[in-house]
């Protein structure tokens, strides 16, 4: 296997950015999902309903920008506001329709279920052959590690496995958990529901594995996955 992309999210449940190299820390990705945009209760805004999050819609309308320790979210009319600015949770209220505030991460982090989440190829080539007439596209999954992986090789082989990538080691822990966010309207991706129909028949609704971190250091596009 290699390296076949690499994706971050400054903030959660916004659209995030793809970049040729990653840090991964003991947290997980560096600065990945370290902001999030609460409601008044203190929930973040997520695309489900669980003990600490809410959904928010149109939070995929919005895209984070980040730029060495800069970081804005973008607005689907060209705005770029800065997460300190005075006026940015004012901005994200009255596009959101709810009173809401950027929050950092504080005592416990952001992340769904797991510190880094990586997604095969074959897994996506294998769910966009059962929906053939739907996009599959790896950005509705919201992954961090997009590996290039054999037509054969499923997320059940992973498990439990360390993958070595350069100095980085990664413990494949557990499998993903979807929900109807892989279906959202986002960029030119259009609301598709049939995509959750074969994830739940076929792949008993997971699509997806997470990791956590064994050893520190970078990811880049186009190294080798040692698998042990």
């Amino acid at each position: 296997m290699k390296v076949q992309a690499l994706w971050h999210y400054p903030i959660k449940s916004l659209l995030g950015e793809t970049l040729q190299k990653l840090e991964v820390n003991e947290r997980g990705v560096v600065g990945d999902r370290h902001f999030a945009i609460a409601n008044e209760q203190g929930k973040f805004g997520s695309g489900k309903n669980t003990r600490r999050f809410r959904r928010i819609d149109n939070l995929l309308a919005l895209r984070a920008f980040s730029s060495g320790d800069s970081l804005s979210v973008g607005f689907p009319d060209g705005r770029r506001v800065d997460v300190h600015s005075e006026d940015i949770n004012g901005q994200l209220t009255e596009f959101l329709g709810q009173p809401v505030a950027i929050v950092p991460e504080q005592d416990i982090p952001h992340f769904d279920d797991g510190p880094v989440h990586l997604l095969l190829s074959s897994e996506l080539a294998k769910l966009q052959s059962l929906v053939p007439d739907a996009r599959v596209d790896e950005r509705r999954f919201r992954s961090n590690i997009i590996l290039d992986a054999p037509e054969h090789a499923s997320d059940g082989d992973l498990i439990g496995k360390v993958l070595t990538i350069g100095e980085v080691q990664l413990e494949v822990t557990h499998k993903t958990e979807r929900c109807r966010m892989v279906t959202i309207e986002q960029d030119d991706l259009k609301f598709e529901p049939e995509i959750l129909r074969p994830i739940a028949r076929e792949f008993d609704v997971n699509f997806g594995v997470y990791s956590k971190v064994v050893r520190t250091g970078a990811i880049e596009v186009g190294q080798d996955v040692i698998i042990s």
